[in-house]
């Protein structure tokens, strides 16, 4: 295997770079040292979750080509790579991650909330993971295809792992308003779940190289974003502004 070097990393961080401006401005944070710490670590636990997964894979699945004494069908190929080997196992990697974070920085024990700044830290671990995983994915391509395979990355992967974890991060959010322990968790669980039928369902269309595929894929990139922006205005800018409105009446 090549070996990574400095440029590759580079190249590799210019993957996320587009993503990372767009929370960052889209959130607006305070830069106070929890948003701040929260960011940092959130690259580090992304990081971290992917150098994980890439120790863990020939462990867990060491013969992944499907060679076995009984045919596999291509179908069944696909559906593993997707939603087993990619969907559980990233992202439960990096929900784990995200939670501890979550709750570390970002929950109230006193009003047993999540504040928004959760969806700082899933959107920076999903960054994180992306930008180790492209690196390594482009380092090993011929140099005919690294800018080809740049923009794929760029365009596709770190956008839908920033799509699948913003959308956890809202589940997180939505659990406020429930207030019994059980109806939290439920809230937290089918988050988990969706985050890995998410997953499953884009590389399941993405990793056949199809041009059906990858429209039916990019469809759904559109769709999800306009889920996330709508509940972005709900749980992010309208939660932000009735803090400040609060802060404002009792220095008032």
């Amino acid at each position: 295997m090549k070996e990574i070097g400095f440029f590759d990393y580079f190249v590799g961080s210019l993957t996320v770079l587009p993503w990372a401006v767009v929370i960052w401005k889209a959130y607006q944070p305070k830069k106070g040292w929890q948003e701040v710490l929260g960011i940092l670590l959130a690259l580090f636990f992304g990081w971290l979750s992917t150098d994980l997964i890439l120790r863990l894979h020939p462990i867990l699945w060491p013969e992944a080509d499907f060679t076995p004494k009984k045919k596999v069908s291509m179908l069944t190929q696909t559906a593993h790579l997707a939603f087993i080997q990619a969907g559980i196992t990233e992202e439960t990697f990096k929900i784990f991650f995200i939670m501890i974070l979550s709750f570390v920085l970002g929950y109230d024990k006193k009003t047993k909330t999540f504040s928004p700044n959760v969806v700082l830290f899933g959107s920076f671990v999903a960054m994180g993971f992306s930008f180790i995983e492209n690196t390594h994915y482009i380092a090993r391509e011929p140099e005919e295809k690294k800018l080809d395979l740049f923009f794929a990355r760029t365009i596709h992967s770190s956008n839908i792992h920033l799509l699948i974890n913003l959308c956890f991060a809202f589940f997180l959010l939505k659990s406020n308003q429930q207030s019994e322990f059980a109806g939290k968790r439920l809230y937290i669980i089918f988050g988990f779940i969706l985050s890995v039928l998410q997953h499953g369902v884009v590389d399941f269309l993405l990793i056949p190289g199809s041009t059906i595929g990858l429209w039916i894929a990019t469809s759904l990139f559109v769709g999800i974003w306009v889920w996330v922006v709508n509940d972005w205005r709900t749980f992010v800018v309208e939660e932000k502004n009735l803090v400040i409105a609060e802060s404002d009446f009792t220095t008032e």
